[in-house]
């Protein structure tokens, strides 16, 4: 069992997904000693009926950071948790704490007239900023508390919305042994169409024989074998990278990608039979340029009020379904539609999974 990894290998963080934690059995995840952050207190919609908030003012090559921001500040669940200001309020941390440089944004960006503002900076890459993010959150969330085993750990409020697991399985062709495997949750795929073949890529089964025959631990011989990845426990919220940028020369992949206004995981999940697991777009984060160094990011969120804008710095613009499904997306940002009532916290389930789409 692998949790989902950072798409950059030396920034991986465990990431946990699910809010009925007593629900879940047999799957081989340790339960927690203890939780962190009761997952009743989590809310999928929007608590209060917000409008769009503010644009964030461009103070030199922040446009990656203002972008990923707006992302962030319209994800309900840490939103309403951030708007409720009960992390401030309890916070024992005497020097820099995430949790309340975001909580104090969010607030000042929802409910202020005037413009955000950060100071002067270099163009870098939204996702990987999106993922510095996400990892001082969850350390303040966790306040010293790393003594705690991991599961435990998995239960703060940000593993909590954004967590996951994958299942990496392999099989040993001469013996049926179960194989276990170590490796990362990239998608090296040439030639990419949609999200929904990325994803169906990325399920697939590998053969490896010949050179890349493995050693099987059990009948300790070199064999053909099979792996494959399934995302074992599905996620609340679903961030979704098409890898556009070469990690070597920083260049970019300019190509149309498709993806749906609502996906259904279902088939790429370790069980794939069962209800429906239905995520709502609510966020597009697009890149224009050539390459990772330059350009300029934008995006489009969907407020509270049900309504789609576009977000360029500190212009703030009303948008449409048909333009949103229409961009080279780098980042898709997609939220669990509850099969129940938001009392009924038994069909609840809580969690983000990092995908890495690579399309080239």
């Amino acid at each position: 069992m692998l949790p989902f990894k950072h798409p950059f290998p030396n920034r991986n963080s465990k990431y946990f997904l699910k809010c009925n934690f007593l629900a879940v059995v047999n799957d081989g995840i340790a339960p927690p000693q203890r939780i962190l952050f009761p997952p009743e207190k989590i809310r999928m919609d929007w608590q209060q009926p917000l409008s769009v908030g503010v644009g964030l003012q461009n103070m030199g090559n922040t446009c990656y950071l203002n972008a990923t921001l707006q992302c962030l500040t319209y994800t309900p669940p840490l939103a309403n948790y951030m708007l409720s200001l009960e992390h401030s309020k309890s916070c024992q941390e005497k020097g820099f704490c995430m949790m309340c440089t975001l909580e104090a944004h969010i607030n000042q960006a929802l409910r202020l007239s005037k413009k955000a503002h950060f100071r002067y900076g270099r163009q870098e890459d939204a996702h990987e900023f999106l993922s510095f993010t996400v990892d001082a959150l969850q350390k303040a969330c966790l306040n010293g508390s790393t003594t705690l085993d991991t599961s435990s750990q998995a239960t703060t409020l940000i593993n909590q919305i954004f967590g996951g697991y994958l299942r990496s399985q392999g099989t040993c062709q001469k013996s049926s042994c179960p194989l276990n495997w170590s490796g990362s949750t990239f998608l090296f795929i040439q030639t990419v169409t949609s999200v929904t073949e990325a994803l169906e890529q990325f399920v697939k089964p590998e053969q490896l024989d010949g050179e890349n025959s493995y050693k099987c631990s059990k009948c300790e011989n070199m064999v053909p074998a099979s792996k494959r990845y399934t995302i074992h426990r599905s996620s609340k919220v679903l961030i979704i990278t098409l890898k556009r940028f070469s990690a070597f020369t920083g260049g970019k992949i300019n190509k149309d990608v498709k993806y749906p206004e609502y996906l259904d995981l279902r088939a790429y999940m370790s069980q794939s039979m069962g209800e429906p697991l239905i995520y709502s777009l609510y966020a597009v984060l697009v890149h224009s340029g050539a390459t990772c160094n330059e350009g300029h990011y934008i995006c489009f969120i969907k407020a509270g009020n049900g309504f789609w804008y576009r977000m360029n710095d500190a212009i703030v613009e009303r948008s449409d379904t048909e333009t949103v499904l229409n961009q080279q997306a780098y980042l898709l940002f997609y939220i669990r539609v509850s099969c129940c009532s938001e009392k009924d916290s038994h069909c609840r389930e809580t969690i983000v999974c990092f995908l890495v789409c690579s399309l080239g």
